[in-house]
């Protein structure tokens, strides 16, 4: 399939599974601002492996789940000259726990980090996107929407509404060119994965291909969701996890 260069935005783009789809994008000859909350050391190291391979990347600091935020950081990209017509949010974060021991502000970082700051970008992307009649939205759910294990209740419900929330505003934009779908990775290791070596291994037990997946793995998926041939798929979560679901 070809691909058309485009500007992307991608959110946790210094990490894990949101480094590698930076990394991907990059190669791939699109216009990549790739978005973090905090680390700086992390984003210099991944800025100083950008610029070893001769990627062109560009970084921006924001906290997704505040809404002055997100619209200061389209502003920011607005007066670059960056107007994103590829949004993949990768960006998320787990803080598993019982629930008897999950606390309303642990609930609340669960949420805001993955469900909260995955429907504030879309709804400013989709502004921008809206005008060019053309976008590609990918948003990161998990197995866990469906296929929750003792522990992982707040995750679970964070991803669940990523998937409505995807499924949901597919219908609503399809009429002004712009795609809305999901990717679902499964065991991938990467240092953002949350599991113990036991637990991982348990998975991997369980995935009918007896292995992790890897976050170029993921990265590729995303590609394709971004290539001119893939025009016509939108309001699909599309699993990445060796068969595991």
């Amino acid at each position: 399939m070809a691909i058309t260069a485009h500007q992307a935005l991608v959110t946790g783009g210094t990490k894990g599974i949101g480094r590698a789809v930076v990394r991907r994008l990059a190669r791939e000859g699109h216009a990549v601002v790739a978005v973090y909350h905090s680390d700086d050391a992390t984003r210099e190291d991944a800025a100083r492996e950008f610029s070893e391979a001769r990627l062109q990347v560009g970084f921006e600091r924001a906290d997704l789940s505040n809404p002055e935020e997100v619209a200061g950081l389209f502003e920011r990209l607005t007066e670059m000259g960056h107007s994103p017509e590829l949004l993949v949010n990768a960006g998320e974060f787990t803080g598993d726990a019982p629930i008897a021991f999950l606390g309303e502000t642990d609930v609340d970082a669960v949420l805001d980090a993955n469900l909260r700051a995955t429907f504030l970008t879309c709804q400013q992307a989709v502004k921008v996107m809206a005008h060019r009649r053309f976008g590609r939205i990918i948003n990161f759910t998990s197995p866990e929407a469906m296929l929750a294990g003792e522990g992982q209740l707040a995750h679970a419900v964070s991803k669940a509404g990523v998937l409505g929330l995807t499924r949901a505003l597919a219908r609503e934009v399809g009429h002004l060119g712009i795609t809305v779908n999901a990717v679902s990775p499964g065991v991938v290791r990467t240092e953002m994965t949350p599991l113990s070596v036991t637990r991982l291994e348990a998975f991997v037990r369980l995935t009918p291909l007896q292995r992790a997946g890897t976050a170029d793995e993921i990265a590729g998926m995303v590609n394709m969701l971004c290539e001119d041939g893939a025009g016509y798929i939108t309001g699909q979560c599309l699993a990445i996890d060796g068969g595991l679901s």
